[in-house]
């Protein structure tokens, strides 16, 4: 099976459970939301989330970016006992630094919820602070999980650690729907750790039945990949610390301005956050152990051919949806959230911001692929520059929306793009990770192409928004989106065809199994 076959295989895989995922990720906020609404006891167990939050999120994006890598190059060796020894060096390293982190952050938590949300007073100060002490505990077997994850990735199994967070989730809402009325906002947090600890031991379960682990308590090691694996980790380390601090930063910005934006802000990036991993992180994760593949073998033309057919892949899937987005917000948000203490008021600033977030989720996940790509060349360093970058532009941009020209919860969702546009277009134009040679002509034909599909997309559903009749429930609106995005898809996809962008026998193509290829996506 050729790469593109590969990864565009491995991508519909990963994008169907990454789906469940995402949207069973919606359904917890949802049920969140359903209970506390957008008032003040919403932001505190947002600010409370905070830091623990970031931690999970930074654990489940960025672990691939090393450990599959890692693995994969222990794998590569042949040497079982080499592979083990790396397995169980990442657990036990993991498993004492995220303890330490777990119990430092307890102890500190009166002082960082004060320093994040300076603006509470002191009986919201207490209640975050009680959230955040028990929050902090879910990072540990967060990090494990995705150690686990990220072993079985490099094995070529993707349905089961794509699956996985699908089941967490769906463990999560079973806990808060349950035990809401009776342990009240301590239930979010049951809800966490047992999805969390699910997950655990179904991965878990998986690589001790497929593989029979041999653990050893190995806390030093040598070797090359020991060494790349390091060199990641710091850069890792020190891009979190930079998206920490813009993310608290953001949080002290937010607990200024009217009760719940905290928490509208946190929905809109969550959501921003989960489409761009669903449609361009499902991408970049079934490329990833090819471009590893590629650059370790120095075939540099397999690696551009390989990042090109990701970017492709990515733009067909990720472009529909962002005109549904920005087309369709006020329809989708009261869909997704309009009941219990979530009223109409909500959804219209939930609206807003969804829009303006929306706007940037191409190019943030353009800035996520190159981020697949760098680590794939073993350029950690390229990586922390990018990012860093990245959270000091947007940040600047956060201050100067909000602070000088004053245009309200709006303007972190447009510090966000207006950063994410900069460092973008700086990247391709420095040439990080090798972009000329990425972005040659047929890709420039093809970013065009999509370009006019999406514009006939957004006429089609802005004609047939004002011909159906105006939706008024949730039943209506739900109709109303199948209707309009059915349509949308249909007209995006034919005006791709017709320009050539999509020629029709190519699903087929990239779908079909060379003769020679009888295995299942499952199978290392």
């Amino acid at each position: 099976m050729n790469p593109k076959q590969e990864i565009f295989r491995s991508s519909i895989v990963v994008a169907f459970f990454n789906l469940l995922g995402g949207l069973s990720a919606i359904l917890v906020e949802t049920s969140i939301a359903a209970n506390l609404g957008l008032s003040v006891l919403s932001d505190a167990f947002y600010v409370a989330y905070t830091i623990p939050y970031i931690i999970t999120n930074l654990l489940t994006v960025t672990s691939q970016f090393s450990l599959v890598p890692f693995f994969s190059s222990l794998d590569s060796s042949r040497d079982n006992e080499e592979v083990w020894r790396g397995f169980s060096y990442v657990i036990n390293i993991l498993l004492l630094g995220l303890g330490g982190i777990a119990v430092l952050g307890a102890a500190a938590s009166p002082w960082i919820i004060h320093g994040i949300a300076p603006g509470f007073t002191r009986q919201h100060d207490a209640m975050a602070t009680q959230l955040s002490r028990w929050l902090f505990l879910i990072i540990i077997p967060a990090g494990i999980g995705e150690v686990l994850r990220s072993f079985l990735l490099s094995r070529h199994y993707f349905a089961l650690p794509t699956a996985s967070g699908f089941i967490r989730n769906v463990a999560s809402i079973a806990v808060i729907l349950l035990g809401f009325h009776r342990y009240g906002p301590q239930s979010i947090f049951l809800g966490y750790m047992a999805g969390y600890l699910l997950q655990l031991v179904i991965l878990g379960g998986q690589i001790f039945v497929s593989f029979r682990p041999r653990y050893s308590f190995l806390l030093t090691a040598s070797g090359e990949s020991f060494s790349n694996l390091r060199g990641a980790g710091t850069a890792q380390l020190a891009g979190a610390m930079g998206w920490q601090g813009l993310v608290v930063a953001e949080r002290i910005i937010a607990s200024f301005l009217p009760a719940g934006t905290l928490t509208a802000l946190n929905y809109g990036f969550r959501i921003l956050g989960t489409l761009a991993e669903l449609l361009g992180g499902s991408v970049g994760t079934a490329a990833l152990p090819i471009l590893s593949r590629a650059v370790a073998s120095g075939n540099r033309e397999e690696e551009h051919r390989t990042f090109r057919d990701t970017l492709e892949i990515s733009l067909l899937l990720l472009t529909p949806i962002a005109v549904f987005c920005l087309m369709l917000p006020h329809n989708v948000m009261r869909l997704v959230f309009q009941r219990g203490l979530f009223d109409s008021g909500a959804t219209g600033l939930m609206t807003i911001i969804f829009f303006y977030y929306s706007l940037s989720l191409l190019p943030f996940a353009f800035i996520r692929l190159l981020c697949f790509s760098l680590f794939a060349r073993r350029e950690p360093g390229a990586y922390l520059r990018l990012s860093l970058l990245h959270y000091s532009l947007i940040l600047v941009f956060d201050l100067l929306f909000v602070g000088v020209f004053r245009v309200g919860a709006k303007g972190i969702p447009l510090g966000f793009l207006t950063g994410s546009l900069i460092v973008g277009g700086l990247a391709i134009r420095r040439n990080l990770g090798d972009l000329d040679a990425t972005m040659d002509r047929v890709l420039k034909r093809f970013i065009s192409k999509n370009l006019a599909a999406a514009i006939s997309s957004a006429l089609s559903i802005l004609v047939l928004k004002y011909w159906l009749p105006r939706p008024d429930s949730a039943t209506q609106d739900f109709i109303f989106l199948c209707l309009t995005c059915g349509l949308g898809s249909i007209v995006y996809l034919a005006a791709l065809a017709a320009l050539r962008g999509l020629p029709v026998t190519q699903f087929a193509i990239l779908w079909s199994r060379e003769s020679t290829s009888s295995g299942n996506l499952e199978s290392p």
